[in-house]
């Protein structure tokens, strides 16, 4: 943007400006007018924009109170699209018996070409950030993303830029009767109406078959294509848009009154999106999100799970979460700015208040002052802060189980303790809302904060448990291809080898093989099933697992349960499948460990000899620490058999351990 001191004057803390869009035609200079409204909580009816930045800038300026702007390429698409037209009816309808006319998503979708409609010259008006906030003033940015809820509750509708959309031609969209020679946008629709159908009518018994079955009968019953069908890939590339993957585009959703996603000259109820793209997701046909283990063909497969995961939040009555589930949902969409991963958060979160002082700044609990919206902090500082604040608000350390210590070299600046929400985590979570109450390796013990030496420290209290001595490769598999099967068979029968030089004291002397089975069982699924419920000696679950064994491992690493093994194959109930996806789930770039006193374990790829195992109170879950002098590098989380329902802390009760102080840095 250029001469931004014609155009912006210093506003309060409390103000706001909107934007008015002169009505034009498409080949017609855009022009605009910004003007103050000096109370957020007293404005006109507005529309407010979300859309996607982009990088490219666009050829031709914009006039913004009369000054020539240069904006981005999708903004200047988005102004040019939405402005109205000047008195101007909209074009010729469709006729009557037009294929475009019997249209299935009439309930939650229209085409400007549809239907005749009066179009007003006066003017609407729009907020949008990058010309309602100014953009080059890094305080006055601060103070409006602090608004930022309040402007996207208040906006008459939020209007979802998707982009330009297909060019279609209308003189052979009135001669055809293919509904795909409309551009693709139809075809979008038709699998979201059939989406929405089956919502409404339920599963039918073929449909309720699972996923991994063949998806041709599987799609026929739910009325869909074949894999095989250019459809697929249609929709697949409508969920593409970047529009979907951003963080602060969930906020600018869940909190709108109403949304609409405009894609050229069509108009889409988001509501509608949501709910088709949930479906999608809970009925198998999600892409694993932001995964570098793709599967070989993408057949029927769509990206859907960002778009899902922002529906589930708009179904939030309160459209509160906590901090920490939306950052871990913010780490795997694109932000510009690294420190909007936190920011483009505040406005959701619950430990955030909804009230605005008369100074403009949201009222937050003491610990939260921490993360006040500061654009002059560098990214390490503000996602500390956020560390921080959290383990200080909630009393626990869950937000360890999103860090780990950095792989390169450079990044050893970082405080090992502190999530980098930049970098996608390839592992899910051991300590999870998923799975909040599977583990209790505290027994209850209250967290503990000393103090530090620096700002990047954190000191903790808790107990060394036991060293690691010998560790496998990680598993660098996805569950996708024969290679892959191969890496997983290899890394289970590593995880045994480790086995016999190793015995589990825990299982007391003389463990069965049977027991060490089952211990390796627990290690293997982090003692969750596939279905995040616990793994109990002896139920369905274990004779899963155990079979897996038989089927995919030489009988040699096991001889002493193989009779018992073979016995398994025979049995109906018995599915290694359930077995593979749990253990996929808690092994994935991952390496099995043992340790001197004969545990074993499942835990970071960044582990070494000589790591140690430790239970920190607050924590519901073991964690390496690497000793670096007197202080600690943290590692990453880990399952260990015989640790994770407050073994050790009893033992420490009892007398048996002694507490020790560790310093993070």
């Amino acid at each position: 943007m250029q001469n931004t001191n014609s155009i912006y004057q210093s506003i309060g803390n409390r103000s706001i400006r909107l934007l008015s869009l002169k009505p034009g035609f498409p080949s017609e200079t855009i022009e605009c007018v910004l003007v103050t409204v000096e109370d957020v909580e007293d404005v006109p009816p507005y529309e407010a924009i979300s859309y996607v930045w982009g990088t490219e800038l666009a050829e031709d300026p914009i006039i913004c109170n009369g000054v020539a702007m240069t904006v981005t390429r999708n903004l200047f698409d988005a102004l040019r699209h939405l402005r109205p037209f000047p008195n101007w009816d909209s074009v010729i309808p469709w006729p009557a018996k037009h294929p475009l006319r019997r249209r299935v998503w009439s309930e939650f979708a229209r085409n400007r070409n549809e239907q005749r409609e009066n179009v007003s010259a006066l003017r609407a008006w729009v907020w949008l950030d990058a010309l309602c906030i100014n953009q080059t003033d890094v305080k006055e940015r601060a103070t409006q993303v602090k608004m930022m809820r309040k402007i996207y509750e208040q906006a008459a509708t939020v209007k979802i830029w998707l982009g330009k959309g297909d060019p279609i031609s209308l003189r052979s969209a009135y001669h055809s009767s293919h509904i795909g020679r409309y551009g693709s946008v139809p075809v979008v629709l038709t699998f979201i109406a059939q989406a929405l159908g089956n919502i409404q009518v339920g599963r039918n018994r073929l449909a309720s078959m699972r996923p991994a079955e063949d998806s041709i009968y599987r799609n026929a019953a739910y009325g869909f294509p074949a894999p095989s069908a250019e459809e697929w890939s249609i929709v697949r590339a409508f969920f593409s848009n970047p529009w979907f993957q951003r963080v602060w585009v969930v906020q600018e959703v869940v909190l709108a009154n109403n949304a609409v996603a405009i894609l050229g000259d069509w108009e889409i109820q988001w509501s509608a999106l949501g709910q088709a793209a949930l479906w999608f997701q809970d009925k198998g046909y999600a892409l694993p999100p932001a995964s570098k283990y793709q599967p070989p063909k993408l057949d029927d497969l769509l990206p859907v799970s960002a778009a899902a995961g922002t529906w589930e939040m708009c179904m939030v009555p309160s459209h509160k979460l906590p901090l920490l589930d939306l950052l871990r949902d913010f780490r795997n969409r694109g932000a510009t700015q690294p420190s909007d991963r936190v920011f483009a958060a505040l406005g959701l979160a619950e430990e955030v208040s909804d009230s605005v002082e008369a100074h403009g700044s949201p009222l937050r609990a003491s610990a939260s002052d921490l993360i006040e919206p500061d654009y002059r902090k560098p990214i390490k500082d503000v996602y500390r802060d956020t560390a921080r604040s959290l383990i200080i608000e909630h009393g626990d350390l869950l937000i360890l189980s999103h860090a780990s210590e950095p792989l390169r070299p450079q990044q050893f600046y970082w405080p090992s303790w502190v999530p980098d929400w930049r970098s996608p985590k390839a592992t899910s979570e051991f300590s999870s809302p998923r799975n909040a109450n599977a583990y209790n390796a505290d027994d209850g013990e209250p967290l503990a904060i000393g103090i530090a030496s620096d700002e990047d420290s954190i000191v903790l209290q808790g107990i060394q448990v036991d060293v690691i001595n010998a560790y496998s490769d990680k598993l660098t598999s996805y569950g996708f291809g024969s290679k892959t099967y191969q890496e997983e068979r290899d890394f289970v029968k590593a995880a045994w080898s480790l086995l016999p030089k190793n015995p589990v004291p825990d299982r007391s002397n003389g463990a069965t093989a049977n027991e060490t089975l089952y211990s390796l069982i627990l290690t293997l699924t982090a003692g969750l099933s596939n279905d995040s419920t616990p793994v109990g000696l002896g139920s369905s679950f274990s004779r899963d697992a155990e079979n897996w064994f038989a089927e995919h491992l030489d009988y040699r690493i096991a001889a002493t349960t193989i009779s018992r093994l073979l016995k398994l194959t025979l049995l109906s109930d018995v599915d290694s499948g359930r077995f593979h996806q749990a253990f996929v789930r808690a092994c994935t770039d991952r390496r099995f460990f043992v340790t001197e006193e004969g545990r074993m374990g499942m835990g970071p790829d960044t582990m070494k000899e000589g790591d140690i195992v430790t239970i920190l109170f607050g924590g519901k879950v073991p964690y390496v620490l690497r000793p670096s002098e007197s202080r600690y590098r943290f590692i990453g989380e880990c399952y260990v058999p015989g640790l994770m329902s407050g073994e050790a802390v009893q033992r420490w009760r009892a007398g048996s351990r002694e507490q020790a102080i560790f310093e993070l840095f």
